[in-house]
């Protein structure tokens, strides 16, 4: 549904020059909620349903898209409170990264890719772009997620597992 979306209507919602990628920031957004087991499994077939809907060598999406799976163990660290704050961290770094990746792999297969133009005019507007519309998908996909129940030692007990 997301990379329907993404390839019939995103394209013609331009901000900065760049359409937001839903299907990059649906990908970061679920592995940063859901957790990296699941991440495992949603960001690879993400990258192939986009990758069906692109005109890009087949394999390109889910290569680019696969850092989100790693970046999904922030996550666990718990470097803030906030769960929003390290997603928007892991959208931006994954949209560098879904960037260069994809350049990368365009260029092997003989694309001529201009890296300084596309790195002005596309990779570092889509990580703010993406980081924008990242405000917009991760509260209905945190609201929508069932948490988990805290597990305490007994009645008053400050101790949650």
């Amino acid at each position: 549904m997301v990379a329907i979306l993404a390839t019939s209507v995103m394209p013609y919602v331009k901000v900065l020059g760049v359409a937001p990628d839903l299907v990059l920031i649906f990908a970061a957004c679920w592995a940063m909620i859901r957790g990296q087991r699941e991440a495992m499994v949603v960001v690879p077939m993400a990258g192939l349903i986009r990758d069906l809907t692109t005109s890009d060598p087949v394999g390109t999406s889910v290569l680019a898209l696969s850092p989100i799976v790693l970046l999904a163990a922030i996550r666990d660290l718990r470097p803030v409170e906030s769960d929003f704050l390290p997603t928007l961290a892991v959208v931006a770094t994954a949209s560098l990264a879904y960037s260069v990746i994809s350049m990368t792999v365009l260029t092997a297969v003989g694309d001529d890719v201009p890296w300084g133009t596309a790195m002005l005019r596309v990779a570092l507007p889509s990580m703010l772009v993406n980081s924008l519309f990242t405000v917009l998908i991760y509260p209905p996909m945190r609201w929508l997620t069932p948490r988990p129940k805290t597990e305490s030692f007994g009645v008053g007990s400050a101790v949650h597992l």
